[in-house]
């Protein structure tokens, strides 16, 4: 093991002080006062997670579940608080815990470390009471309220992969990217995520190539694993050997938004799946929640294409295709379920060789949305602020990158800050392509990596400073 690892897993190793100890105190208590205050919160989609429908991934109903037993079965409010106290105390570790390490990786800086905890609080603090909702995601029943805090956890680990390379903390990133993608398939971005950042550190920088491959055999043992969770849970549950249903669904309405009846009708070769498609383009057109009824500019057509998606999803979808089921079958809940995604992805397969040109275009600016919405808020106004950011970042970089070459003593310093940054952003693409190519990128599947991004740049100005003062 080289020295620099070595120093790192000592301090690692080392007594949490008392000041550590005192602000995990206050991270827990910070994120315990939103249950006290609100209690659990209940969305439009937390009856389908507490009801373990079956499109849902299997381990935040099984989470709820348990906290219902745990309480008791007759009184499920007691379980939503249980669970919402639960997901604030993982807030809470979390939040402390990126702090903590930050600290450890980056001279025991008490600064970076306050300035981390300090951030993550703050990103809170705006969904509470800045944004619409008026309400934190870990005082919701909905699987952000895992997920966001998981997900804090899983890049603090990718970073510590790399820097320390320690077994522990490979087993760390691949249990947790496990545990995100089994509460949310969303998640599945992890996989994605820690593949580019392995194949940089182990096939670009270092030439590891048998060290890559390693990692990308745990990282499908971790996706099987998922989905053999899934089919369990799916069997206890239903009797039914199978994964969640209604995959297919979200990309639809990404392929209806954009589709133009007049020439995409004669796509369609079975009768059945033509018949659907028309029926439902007809109620769309006269809601007026197609492309052609989007205002011009980038950021009216993301917003329409935004509050069209659930409408068209949720609204028109399910009722016709589930309406046609009803009528015309009578399956059980799985053979009704199967059948809703047969007849989707047959929708899909054929609405995928409609014309590009408005599809291209709805995703182009539903992915920069996302870009903007993982350090701020689309607005005209933010997203000139969030371009300007990115390319501050960019420069920031490119600076530090020359300085290490210059300045050795610094150089592990400086390559850490990068290496965070790094993930970080990695992180931000990743999410805002893979749910602007398949969804639309509202705050809510967007926010994961604000607190760490804004961290990240803490750790490269902390850097100039300390070269300033080195000059």
């Amino acid at each position: 093991m080289k020295q620099n690892e070595k120093k790192i897993e000592r301090a690692f190793l080392k007594k949490i002080s008392g000041t550590d100890l005192f602000l995990l105190g206050v991270c827990l208590l910070f994120y315990l006062l939103f249950p006290i205050f609100d209690g659990p919160v209940w969305c439009k989609d937390s009856l389908s997670y507490s009801g373990m429908d079956i499109s849902r991934e299997p381990l935040y109903p099984m989470f709820l579940a348990l906290m219902k037993v745990q309480m008791g079965a007759e009184i499920s409010e007691s379980g939503m608080m249980a669970a919402v106290v639960v997901q604030s105390l993982i807030a809470g570790f979390a939040t402390w815990y990126a702090g903590y390490m930050i600290k450890k990786t980056k001279n025991d800086s008490r600064i970076l470390q306050f300035a981390t905890i300090a951030l993550q609080f703050a990103v809170s603090l705006l969904c509470r009471f800045a944004a619409i909702r008026s309400s934190v995601y870990i005082d919701c029943i909905m699987t952000e309220g895992l997920c966001l805090s998981l997900f804090v956890l899983f890049t603090v680990e990718l970073y510590l992969c790399v820097i320390t390379e320690k077994k522990r903390h490979i087993a760390a990133v691949m249990i947790l990217s496990f545990l995100l993608f089994s509460i949310r398939k969303q998640m599945l971005i992890t996989i994605i995520i820690m593949g580019a950042v392995f194949g940089w550190y182990y096939i670009i920088r270092s030439r590891r190539i048998r060290k890559f491959c390693a990692l990308v055999l745990l990282m499908i043992a971790a996706m099987l694993a998922g989905k053999l969770l899934d089919r369990t849970y799916n069997y206890v549950v239903r009797g039914a050997w199978i994964e969640h249903c209604h995959n297919s669904m979200g990309f639809l309405c990404v392929l209806l938004y954009t589709s133009d009846v007049e020439n995409d009708r004669n796509l369609f070769e079975d009768e059945t799946l033509k018949t659907l498609y028309l029926d439902i383009m007809e109620q769309a057109e006269e809601e007026e929640i197609l492309y052609d009824d989007a205002e011009e500019g980038w950021l009216p057509l993301a917003v329409h294409f935004a509050d069209s998606y659930d409408a068209i999803g949720y609204g028109i979808i399910n009722p016709v295709v589930e309406g046609y089921i009803g009528e015309n079958f009578s399956y059980s809940e799985v053979e009704a379920a199967l059948k809703y995604d047969e007849i989707c992805d047959g929708m899909v397969r054929t609405l995928l060789r409609q014309k590009k040109g408005p599809l291209m275009q709805v995703w182009a600016y539903n992915i920069w949305r996302g870009f903007v919405n993982s350090i701020a808020r689309a607005t005209n106004l933010l997203s000139l602020y969030s371009l300007a950011v990115y390319l501050c970042v960019g420069a920031l970089a490119l600076y530090l990158t020359v300085q290490k070459k210059k300045l050795r003593a610094m150089e592990q310093q400086i390559g850490r800050s990068l290496t965070f940054m790094f993930i970080v952003i990695i992180a931000i693409a990743v999410n805002s392509l893979t749910v602007g190519l398949t969804i639309f990128t509202q705050p809510r599947y967007m926010l994961y990596s604000m607190g760490l991004f804004y961290a990240a740049c803490c750790m490269m100005l902390y850097d100039i400073v300390q070269i300033r003062k080195s000059l």
